[in-house]
């Protein structure tokens, strides 16, 4: 699509102490779209970072950024393809506190995935409605709604 932008980065290949400058292997792949762009510049929206992990032959991570207006309407913004990384991945708790990186508050806030947080209670606690209930209040959109959620919990 014309004007997408695109970023590869590859990296020399290796043998033991010497590097093969003239042979490369991927090693991380950014792009997005023009569509996505135009839309989040005006959408006023919750931006966040989702991944899954890529099985078979290459491995590694799918990332995508998404913005999510009050309205729950979702956008794709940039994708990714990176080396395997966790939600606790030392290099996302450095870029969070890098000065210059855009990510501090007021811009942003560093908050745990709620999906995650659930899957983590589910290994712990096996009562169904539990788990209902605890993503319904992580997922609330007013404090309002979410100490709803929490009282149901505590009884």
């Amino acid at each position: 699509m014309p004007g997408s932008i695109v970023i590869l980065r590859t990296s020399p290949v290796r043998s033991g102490n010497t590097v093969d400058e003239s042979r490369v292997f991927f090693h991380r792949l950014f792009w997005t779209f023009p569509p996505c762009i135009e839309a989040f510049q005006v959408l006023q929206a919750t931006d966040s970072i989702d991944g899954t992990h890529l099985h078979g032959k290459y491995g590694g991570t799918l990332l995508m950024e998404i913005a999510q207006d009050g309205k729950s309407n979702i956008l794709p913004v940039a994708f990714r393809l990176v080396e395997v990384i966790s939600d606790r991945h030392n290099a996302i708790k450095a870029a969070l506190v890098f000065e210059d990186g855009g990510w501090l508050p007021l811009a942003a806030y560093h908050a745990y995935c709620a999906r995650h947080i659930a899957a983590n209670f589910a290994l712990n606690f096996k009562s169904k409605d539990a788990q209902k209930i605890l993503v319904n209040a992580a997922y609330a959109k007013s404090e309002q709604e979410h100490e709803y959620y929490m009282e149901i919990q505590a009884k």
